[in-house]
């Protein structure tokens, strides 16, 4: 009997890796204003640093990009599809060792006989083990360009308004980040991914 090895979902979440993107030139504190993002309440302006700052929670762009949402929902339907029929082939190749077993213990099979059908038992138990990996790595590939595709849409959209708004740092909150403690009036999360949303293409493949 073979034990039924369990298929592992590589990743639920893309994550996005973001660094600061800072101007060319710094402006001078006479020249520079601190940024406030549409739709958050005024916060007061930063004495004697003279900077543009702002953060997003990546998080939150992933859960509200309708595009991502769609892509992994997709992954886990092509999932749960390669699980049924991973476990399917295994129920089955189960099932016909089961029988063997039984014509063994009954003597119906001779010595050469037996030798054979464990030598075809454990080929077809290979092959189903092959068949996981590759749906699995399949999985993990689609997964990871999704991840990159969604990183460069982020960071596309980020230049953009850092353009626009003479940001001189976008800043990353985030359960791995290294930003602990932010005020909320200069978080353009909504900002970002209403832009993303907007342009957003069919998918990100």
């Amino acid at each position: 009997m073979i034990d039924a090895a369990k298929i592992l979902l590589y990743a639920a979440l893309v994550s996005c890796a973001l660094t600061f993107f800072g101007c060319d030139q710094p402006a001078t504190a006479s020249e520079t204003n601190t940024a406030t993002p549409a739709g958050a309440t005024s916060a007061p302006a930063r004495e004697g640093s003279g900077l543009s700052i702002v953060f997003i929670k990546v998080d939150s762009l992933q859960a509200g990009y309708t595009v991502v949402a769609d892509e992994l929902s997709r992954l886990e339907d092509n999932f749960l599809k390669a699980q049924d029929n991973h476990a399917a082939r295994v129920k089955a190749l189960e099932t016909e060792v089961g029988k063997l077993q039984n014509q063994m213990q009954q003597g119906l099979l001779a010595p050469n006989k037996v030798q054979s059908e464990q030598q075809r038992i454990a080929r077809k138990e290979q092959e189903i083990m092959q068949q996981r990996d590759m749906a699995l790595n399949s999985i993990q590939q689609d997964q990871l360009e999704i991840q990159q595709r969604f990183s460069e849409r982020v960071k596309s959209v980020l230049e953009e308004l850092q353009a626009e708004n003479g940001y001189d740092f976008i800043l990353n909150q985030g359960q791995n980040s290294a930003v602990l403690i932010t005020n909320d009036a200069y978080d353009i999360t909504p900002l970002v991914l209403q832009r993303l949303n907007e342009t957003a293409p069919d998918s990100l493949q």
